[in-house]
């Protein structure tokens, strides 16, 4: 093997997972087209545009820059590729209203809004895609409401919850500042020096609205919806 092989063997070992896992989904990213409801298969027209509510883009990069995408996955792989859309905790959610179930894999539209997907490295902790809906079970029956779980947990995951978790709390997000007046001051319930509570930042209430956010019990075009024509086989 003369070097001239061994150099652009070597090349293209790196060079194409690079252009595959970097370059053609950035630029995927970049020129996203909108895609229209269609009345026959749908059953309505439009354009199909996601629902973020929330300070989403400033959430999302609190999210990206403390590191929460090292432990968690925000991408429910398609049927071929693992069983995430089977996960009645992960994908398969019901809606209040209709009691319609909503299970449906990851779509390109899902990172609308954000300057990078978060895909995601590992599943040290559990895939944060429809955290958002799962989350209104968590608090379902208390008087918590969904901020204030995420809240809670954030300044101690280890806090009494339901499920334990390995995820680290974030005490930064947090400050402890001297309280005036009768009642909760718009602090947390958690125990704090006498005279003191403990008050979410500014910056932890824009993560938790993007948490929120994470949902998939929208309705997407049957385009999108890789998993139509099975449910059609069903109801047939």
């Amino acid at each position: 093997m003369t070097f001239r092989i061994f150099s652009l063997g070597l090349l293209g070992t790196f060079l194409w997972p690079w252009l595959l896992i970097i370059v053609v989904p950035y630029a995927t990213m970049q020129r996203i087209e909108r895609v229209e409801f269609n009345e026959e298969d749908d059953g309505r027209t439009g354009v199909y545009a996601p629902a973020r509510p929330g300070r989403v883009a400033d959430g999302a990069k609190v999210y990206a820059a403390n590191g929460c995408y090292a432990c968690h996955t925000q991408l429910i792989r398609p049927t071929y590729a693992g069983s995430d859309v089977w996960r009645d905790d992960w994908a398969g959610m019901k809606k209040t209203e209709s009691n319609e179930e909503t299970r449906r894999e990851t779509t390109v539209y899902d990172y609308d809004g954000e300057s990078f997907a978060q895909i995601g490295l590992t599943r040290t902790g559990p895939d944060l895609s429809n955290i958002g809906r799962r989350v209104e079970s968590y608090v379902k029956g208390t008087d918590t409401t969904d901020e204030e779980w995420f809240l809670m947990h954030l300044y101690n995951p280890r806090g009494g919850f339901k499920y334990w978790s390995a995820c680290p709390s974030g005490p930064q997000f947090f400050d402890v500042k001297k309280h005036y007046g009768q009642g909760n001051g718009g602090g947390l319930a958690v125990q704090a020096p006498e005279g003191y509570e403990v008050l979410p930042s500014d910056e932890v209430r824009a993560l938790v609205s993007y948490l929120i956010s994470l949902r998939k019990d929208d309705t997407v075009p049957y385009s999108l919806n890789y998993r139509a024509d099975k449910k059609r086989a069903i109801e047939q």
